[in-house]
């Protein structure tokens, strides 16, 4: 355990080693990605080291002890716990490392999936003329990651919780030069920081209270009532505040939609292992902070409700690919708040450590089909993220097609994959604590998880090859989908999803029957490239994230193997059972909804776009997301910016013109009148040194 703080030392000094030897080398790009590959595989053997060490130290306790000791040992241990990172006055500040066994499960998860995600960017990113900087760029995430799940110090923590979001700043932004990307950046530093602002105020707070930033000694104050409930519940509810910026909580969600303009590897790493993973983590790691106040937890618990089903809805209408996984992540995110919320705290840590995995997997294969799609594409005015101008890919990139298939069916909780295990917990664990709200949402939730989950793989890989058809549908030729009015929708269109079409936006139509052969007088066979497989160095980290995204729920069955509760709980350890109510309930919604989409998307019996029709209201509100975007630009138009010239109109009249230069001007206008007093002859002012001393002597004589 001693070498814990390896990991992140290691992906560090990669960062360092390529920005100040690599980027100077003739093989910049080649040597960046080695040592970053390197440095990433080092840290996953520090995390196999570290995870037998834990293991060797329970069984041994179990051993000595007894099955029912070793439960309660939670292999805890602190490093650098006994010399000060520095000090200020009487306060001492360590940099203290925990290594338990959830720290440990974040090491393998964070270490595992960045590695296979860095060699499957060697393929996605090749020829970039910033290849280097990507490698170095992910490294530096990486090490900012390992290092927050290893903190055990708060303000430790923050520093590497910024960190963070700096390398996310950097890598959304990547391809800067399109100003919707830096946009796009810009938008997630900005909104993270809100949260963040709040989290920073909330551990303030509690040192304020406690005099410390080390976690064990702040929640032994709390424990034992030093620190007044108002206190205890203020800062849980500031310091949920950064996990609500970070994991993309509703209202803070904005940020993780727009975060898909950064290269796919980077959104496969935020999106599972580390900056949404941050916040989950947090509030587990800080969940005795949460656990003291009720207030807390039901504050928690309503945000990742509504986020769980407002995400989920707004998914059902995406046409982007990586846009329905990012809403999809965040519908995901708000599950485990959500459950985290109600005390459920295995169950949402359990999903987390499960979504890691079919979520990178989910997104991995999103890169591959846009990596084929973009050739295929170009030039077309069509962009090779949009679903609609898929179709049939299953028959020419079957190892994508299986693996995304496999994440899919995980996510939606099928059984026996991972995401059924984590989902039953999440849904038992609700049930348990008398939550029936949640609980129902969650059921909700997880029929619409399913149901876009597949329209997403009947648009992509099955039906029609639409995108042949791309470059021969001219502009405003009648078969474009266009916003839904109290008219009908054209009949032409006949499409399967429906949505409001923004100026100068190129918007794809589903092509019938009916009209495919005028359009397949003008397609030019051979004029495109064709979708073909991703290359191995692509096509292998998904067959090895799929055997994980299929399996590894698999140490958390309760009452059959279920080693995960024994080691990541809060509280005495308890037998947990499965219910068999929950466990079909779950089950049969998720076929549900997957049905309803066959019977939309692949057989279709039930036409979308009649649906959007009837309500296309309902339907342009999902498509523009609730309109959030909009709502916050009015606010920074109208509210924000008008602030600001008050502000500056203040600035300027009040405090500039009337505080600062009338007092100036009145000095001006004395020292015009006196300067004429300033002659420079001697006798004058000497008659003037008389003339003073004999008022003086007057002062003195007339009173004494």
């Amino acid at each position: 355990m001693e070498y814990a703080w390896l990991a992140p030392v290691l992906c560090a000094g990669a960062f360092f080693f390529n920005v100040i030897i690599s980027r100077q080398t003739p093989w910049k790009h080649r040597l960046s990605a080695l040592v970053s590959i390197a440095a990433i595989l080092g840290a996953f053997g520090v995390f196999l080291v570290v995870f037998s060490d834990a293991l060797a130290n329970l069984l041994g306790t179990a051993a000595a002890h007894g099955a029912a000791a070793a439960v309660d040992d939670r292999s805890r241990h602190l490093l650098f716990d006994d010399e000060p990172w520095f000090q200020v006055g009487r306060y001492a500040f360590q940099a203290t490392l925990v290594v338990d066994w959830l720290s440990v499960m974040m090491l393998g998860v964070v270490s595992f999936l960045s590695a296979l995600i860095q060699v499957y960017s060697i393929g996605y990113m090749r020829g970039d003329n910033r290849f280097w900087w990507f490698f170095s760029v992910m490294s530096l995430f990486s090490a900012a990651m390992l290092g927050l799940v290893l903190a055990g110090n708060f303000l430790l923590l923050y520093v590497f919780w910024e960190l963070v979001g700096l390398c996310s700043f950097l890598l959304i932004g990547f391809w800067y030069q399109e100003r919707d990307n830096a946009e796009a950046a810009k938008k997630a530093f900005v909104t993270t920081r809100i949260g963040d602002v709040g989290l920073f105020i909330g551990l303030a707070l509690l040192f304020l209270q406690t005099g410390t930033f080390q976690m064990n000694e702040i929640f032994d104050a709390i424990a034992a009532g030093r620190i007044e409930p108002w206190v205890v519940t203020t800062a849980g509810i500031l310091v949920f505040l950064g996990a609500v910026g970070k994991s993309g909580q509703f209202p803070l969600h904005v940020w993780l939609p727009d975060a898909m303009a950064g290269p796919t590897p980077v959104s496969a790493l935020i999106h599972s292992a580390t900056m949404v993973a941050a916040g989950v983590y947090l509030v587990g790691r800080a969940f005795p902070l949460f656990a003291a106040s009720d207030v807390a937890m039901g504050f928690i618990a309503t945000i990742g409700t509504i986020t769980a089903i407002f995400a989920a809805t707004i998914a059902l209408t995406q046409r982007d690919i990586k846009k329905i996984l990012a809403y999809s992540t965040i519908s995901q995110l708000g599950y485990m708040i959500m459950a985290l919320g109600v005390g459920a705290y295995t169950a949402g840590l359990f999903h987390m450590f499960t979504h890691a995995f079919f979520k990178a997997l989910l997104f991995l294969c999103a890169g591959s089909v846009i990596h084929s799609m973009e050739p295929v594409l170009h030039g077309t005015g069509k962009s090779p993220n949009d679903v609609f101008w898929m179709g049939g890919l299953r028959r020419r990139m079957p190892v994508t097609f299986w693996t995304f298939v496999i994440a899919s069916v995980s996510l939606a909780g099928i059984f026996p994959l991972s995401g059924f295990w984590s989902k039953d917990a999440i849904l038992a664990g609700a049930l348990a604590e008398g939550a029936w709200v949640p609980f129902i949402v969650g059921v909700v939730t997880a029929f619409l998880t399913a149901f876009y989950m597949f329209r997403a793989i009947y648009l992509t890989f099955f039906g029609e090859e639409r995108w042949r058809f791309a470059a021969a549908v001219p502009p405003h030729a009648g078969l474009l989908v266009v916003a839904p009015t109290a008219a009908s929708v054209p009949a032409a269109a006949g499409a399967m999803d429906v949505q409001t079409r923004r100026p100068g936006e190129d918007v794809p139509a589903h092509l019938e029957p009916e009209v495919r052969p005028a359009l397949e007088e003008h397609a030019v066979p051979g004029h495109h490239a064709e979708p073909h497989e991703s290359p191995w160095v692509m096509a292998l980290p998904l067959v090895i994230i799929a055997i994980p995204a299929a399996i590894a729920g698999w140490i958390g069955i309760p009452g059959l193997f279920d080693p995960f509760a024994e080691a990541i709980r809060f509280g005495p350890a308890h037998e947990e059972a499965l219910s068999p109510v929950v466990a079909s309930v779950s089950v049969l919604v998720a076929l549900a909804g997957i049905g309803l989409a066959t019977v939309m998307y692949w057989r279709p019996i039930i036409r979308p776009d009649a649906i959007a029709d009837s309500v296309p209201g309902a339907y342009r509100t999902l498509y523009n997301k609730y309109y959030f975007d909009e709502a916050y630009q009015w606010l920074i138009n109208r509210v924000v910016l008008a602030l600001a010239a008050l502000a500056a109109t203040i600035d300027r009249k009040v405090i500039n013109n009337g505080i600062v230069d009338t007092p100036a001007g009145l000095t001006g206008a004395a020292g015009e009148r006196l300067r004429y007093l300033e002659t420079g002859r001697v006798y004058q002012y000497a008659f003037a040194f008389i003339v003073g001393i004999v008022l003086i002597g007057l002062i003195i004589v007339l009173f004494p």
